[in-house]
């Protein structure tokens, strides 16, 4: 029986997927964008906490200022954007953040190297950990292009 076009389209996503889950696993950076106070996109590098592949990426953070910073943009506006990238392949993601206060779920995102920028660690008052869920993507990788859409 052969394959129809629904099923190869269905095929070729899915090893993109797959694809842009194994290079967020080899990644330890990423780019995570917020709306600033004024409207305005800021992007920073941070590392990645833990990944659930492309579709939720957790990053911790700090709640340094009330004006401004990544914490404070958040929480007035949950939109966002995260990309990564690996030897000329590219994943830029769009989608939402949200506040993470599951103790379980800080601890087992927790690492030791944390401690620099908390010295409290998770019981920090400053401590973030944010997670973003992807509801867009695009992928470009071995020079395949495409957009997706996710719930």
């Amino acid at each position: 029986m052969e394959k129809t076009a629904s099923q190869i389209q269905k095929e070729r996503i899915k090893e993109l997927e797959d694809k842009a889950n194994a290079l967020i696993e080899k990644c330890d950076v990423a780019t995570l964008t917020s709306v600033n106070e004024k409207g305005y996109p800021r992007t920073c590098l941070l590392s990645i906490a833990k990944a659930d592949g492309f579709s939720d990426v957790y990053f911790v953070t700090s709640k340094r200022s009330e004006l401004n910073g990544k914490a404070t943009h958040f929480e007035k506006n949950p939109k966002a954007s995260v990309c990564y990238f690996l030897g000329g392949d590219s994943v830029t993601l769009i989608g939402t953040v949200e506040f993470v206060t599951d103790r379980e779920v800080q601890e087992a995102v927790w690492k030791e190297t944390d401690r620099k920028f908390f010295k409290n660690g998770i019981d920090d008052p400053k401590f973030r950990l944010i997670k973003f869920h992807t509801t867009e993507a695009t992928f470009w990788i071995e020079g395949k292009f495409r957009t997706c859409k996710y719930k």
